[in-house]
C-alpha cells in the first residue's frame, strides 16, 4: 500500500505545484509589469527567478516529505495522508506567494522614491 501512497501522492502534489506554479508565471508577470512598466528585462527575470525558485522550494518539499510517510495499511489510511501532505504543500504554497506579492511591492516602492 506504500508504493500506491507514493506514487499518488508523488502525482498530485507535482501536478498541483506545475499547475500552480505555470498560472503564477503566466498571471504574475502582469502584476510586476505594473510595477516596472519601463523596464521588460526586470519583470522577466524576476517572473523566471521566482518561477524557478517556487519549483525547487516545493518539489524539494514534496520529496523531503516522503521519508516521513507513515505505514499504510488501509485505503482509509491512503487518503488521509495524501490530504494532510497535499493541505501543507498547499498551505506553504499559499504563504510563499504572499511573501512574493510584499517583496515586489516592497521592491517598487524602493524603485519608486530613487
Amino acid at each position: 500500500m506504500n508504493t500506491i501512497t507514493y506514487i499518488a501522492y508523488i502525482f498530485l502534489a507535482s501536478s498541483s505545484i506545475l499547475y500552480v506554479g505555470n498560472e503564477c508565471y503566466k498571471n504574475g508577470k502582469v502584476y510586476i509589469e505594473n510595477y516596472f512598466p519601463n523596464d521588460q528585462k526586470f519583470v522577466n527575470g524576476i517572473n523566471n527567478v521566482l518561477r524557478i525558485a517556487y519549483y525547487f522550494l516545493n518539489l524539494g518539499l514534496v520529496i523531503w516529505t516522503l521519508s516521513s510517510l507513515k505505514n499504510i495499511s488501509s485505503y482509509q489510511q491512503i487518503i488521509e495522508e495524501i490530504s494532510t501532505r497535499l493541505s501543507f504543500i498547499l498551505l506553504v504554497i499559499a504563504f510563499l506567494h504572499g511573501i512574493n506579492l510584499i517583496t515586489i511591492y516592497k521592491s517598487h516602492k524602493q524603485f519608486k522614491n530613487k
